[in-house]
């Protein structure tokens, strides 16, 4: 039985989204039924920044930068089908999405 776990990382919520739902049919494709969704909480990192570098020091101006997480947990009884859904997940391309893919293998 292989266990992968697909940890999605994006800083546009429908770009992830979009990335899942094209997931899902590949699930749906290869007949996946075991499917764990781990909803992660998004990171919201805050920088301050002097308007002016020369007089007026208590200008400044906000920005923020928000991530989003997900991860999907799936089981698969063979390696051809880990194989095939591999070579699959490798050729397509998502838009926007950082994917960490980590496979486990146990023997019971």
């Amino acid at each position: 039985m292989y266990t992968i776990s697909l940890n999605l990382k994006s800083f546009d919520l429908n770009s992830l989204i979009r990335t899942e739902k094209c997931l899902f049919s590949i699930f749906y494709f290869f007949k996946i039924k075991k499917i764990k969704q781990k909803m992660n909480p998004k990171t919201c990192k805050k920088i301050t920044v002097l308007r002016s570098p020369h007089i007026d020091k208590k200008s400044r101006e906000q920005f923020q930068i928000i991530s989003y997480k997900r991860t999907l947990l799936l089981n698969l009884p063979s390696k051809i089908v880990l194989l095939l859904f591999l070579e699959i997940f490798k050729t397509s391309k998502f838009p926007g999405v950082e994917s960490d893919v980590l496979i486990e293998f146990s023997t019971f």
